[in-house]
């Protein structure tokens, strides 16, 4: 019950939290309704039938009619103000604060929660029930204030008119409550397990219309033939789901919302007011079609509070993924207790192995000490474990045993945002954003007097000549998706603008994982000049699989299942004639004998 209460609690808070002004329509919208409806409906309507009843006259009738007329376009009024001004201009603003949150924590937990299925579900899952999360605070605070309302005016009313009626009232609720809290439960765990099957249904869906895939599924039929039995299989098994549990479903829904609410008062209550008007006379012509009428009203309102529990729970289940998700402790912790180094200094990992569990270690023992200003590349076949260690470098993961210091300090002391900004880096699935050329460079926005070094960066990275092509320059946006004046760029092409943000980026350590592997020969020559002229003051460590970018490192490191085999300069490894000595005679060869 506390976690209960406390779920909701948050979910409110939010509410309140972003658009105050929201949460006080809400609280107005609730109240206003039900007394408006209890005085015009209830109020009115008694007084009218009871003027005709006693005879009196006809202007004290249209007294009373003219105030319900009054009352209805009083309601009418407001409800529409609520509606298209409150719920349009405010709503927005409640779910752009959850997903922000939402938003801001995925930037920040570690990135092996990638490789977690469960997390990964229940981050899609909360991501997914944000806008919904904050759909639910509404209501329940509709639904509280309006119970409150509504126990309030029918009840005094009822308890006035006839004290018996209460016994329906709590027989319909405590049934109500009982099998809508089944109801809801049973739909949580149905919606938990097709969460997973809607991830696998909408990759799916995803392939055939996102251009990435176009040319694939064209010039490879059978792909698609697998993909659409695939989409088949995951249907039938969301179909088997809820066949499954449809008539459990059926039956708890009848229980739930006919039983309980329809025959409870459009069979059994109206037969005890007949009986009461007719055989025993306890109760007047007026009394009893209001009490007919409200009785409809109330049962309305009883649905809500019987709902209140169970949707409260529900509500609190889907809030639970959300809280946990912005409550997850990382392991990557930052615990800033020295300052970083202004300029280049000395890297050093030191007995450094890492695996995601023990028992699979993808790096063993490494050491390796990089001095300022040295340019170190990293090789080896497919799975050495190069991309993982400059993973490690940039602290997105932390040595399972073993330290890396930065000039001597682990760099687990430094501030982490301070010490990833002390990095250059770009990966070989760098990713480009649907944005401008300048924003994709900067990886922001482009304040003024940014222009220049974007430019130069542009320069560096030899996508100039593509660069002057473009009408409206860093403005250009790289994707024509919501943009009819956009761009597509080549492989090529991406990976030049991707790799001006390590020219753009003044930092003092410089990562590079296959920086070249989409270009042309000549363009990685080019690209190969302006690294050397601008990173003289730099730090730079690359992977490659060309080594003729290797050959001008002041040192390399072959990587062999996670273990360094073999290290020096590129004349030395040749003389050792191993396994480097190998890899480039092999691409050598290829050059000798075309």
């Amino acid at each position: 019950m506390k976690k209960i209460i406390s779920n909701n609690i948050f979910a409110v808070k939010i509410l309140f939290g972003a658009a105050p002004v929201l949460g006080i329509y809400d609280i107005l919208a609730a109240v206003f309704h039900i007394v408006i409806n209890f005085c015009e409906q209830t109020v009115c309507v008694y007084l009218v039938l009871h003027a005709i009843e006693t005879r009196k006259s006809f202007g004290e009738v249209l007294i009373y009619l003219v105030l319900i007329v009054t009352l209805s376009m009083i309601s009418t009024l407001f409800f529409n103000l609520y509606h298209h001004y409150a719920g349009y201009k405010f709503l927005p603003i409640v779910q752009q604060a959850l997903k922000l949150k939402l938003y801001n924590k995925a930037k920040e937990v570690d990135i092996s929660c990638y490789d977690n299925t469960e997390y990964y579900n229940n981050f899609v899952l909360s991501v997914s029930e944000a806008d919904n999360a904050v759909e639910r605070a509404k209501r329940l605070v509709n639904m509280v204030f309006s119970s409150a309302a509504m126990l309030i005016c029918y009840g005094t009313f009822f308890i006035a008119i006839d004290a018996m009626s209460i016994l329906f009232v709590i027989a319909s609720f405590i049934m109500r409550t009982v099998f809508s809290n089944i109801l809801n439960k049973l739909n949580y765990k149905i919606r938990l397990q097709e969460n997973v099957l809607e991830r696998k249904r909408n990759y799916i869906r995803r392939v055939f219309y996102l251009k990435d895939y176009a040319k694939d599924l064209r010039l490879n039929k059978e792909v698609s033939k697998g993909l659409h039995k695939e989409f088949d299989e995951v249907n039938d098994e969301i179909y088997n789901l809820n066949k499954k549990y449809g008539f459990k479903r059926f039956i708890v829904s009848i229980m739930a919302w006919y039983v309980s609410s329809d025959f409870m008062f459009d069979v059994i209550y109206i037969l005890y007011l007949v009986i009461k008007a007719s055989v025993f006379h306890m109760v007047s012509f007026a009394e009893v079609v209001v009490l007919y009428n409200s009785a409809a009203n109330l049962r309305r309102g009883l649905s809500t509070i019987a709902d209140l529990g169970p949707f409260a729970v529900e509500t609190s289940l889907y809030v639970e993924k959300i809280k946990s998700f912005l409550n997850f402790d990382n392991n990557i912790k930052n615990e800033k207790s020295c300052e970083m180094p202004e300029h280049s200094g000395i890297l050093e990992c030191r007995n450094v192995s890492f695996g995601y569990d023990k028992n699979n270690m993808i790096l063993k023992n490494i050491n390796i000490k990089i001095n300022a200003r040295e340019k170190i590349a990293l090789v080896g076949y497919n799975g050495a474990g190069k991309t993982t260690l400059i993973k490690l470098l940039l602290r997105l993961y932390d040595p399972t045993d073993g330290c890396i210091l930065l000039n001597g300090v682990d760099i687990r002391q430094y501030d982490i945002n301070e010490y990833r900004n002390y990095i250059g880096v770009i990966f070989q699935d760098f990713q480009l954003f649907a944005a401008d050329i300048g924003e994709n460079v900067v990886m922001d926005k482009v304040n003024d007097g940014d222009e220049n070094n974007i430019i130069n960066a542009i320069k560096m990275s030899d996508f100039y000549d593509r660069y002057k092509s473009l009408k409206n320059g860093l403005k250009t946006n790289i994707t024509n998706e919501f943009d009819d004046e956009g761009t597509d760029l080549s492989g090529g092409e991406a990976q030049k603008l991707a790799v001006a943000r390590a020219f753009y980026k003044d930092a003092g350590l410089v990562l590079l994982d296959e920086p070249s592997s989409a270009l042309d020969p000549i363009a990685e020559y080019n690209l190969n000049m302006s690294m050397n002229n601008v990173a003289k003051e730099k730090t730079v460590i690359f992977i490659s699989h060309r080594l003729s970018t290797t050959r001008r490192a002041d040192r390399i490191y072959l990587l062999d299942d996670g273990e360094i085999s073999e290290q020096g300069t590129h004349d030395e490894l040749l003389a050792l004639n191993g396994k480097y000595s190998e890899m480039w005679n092999a691409q050598a060869l290829r050059y000798r004998n075309g």
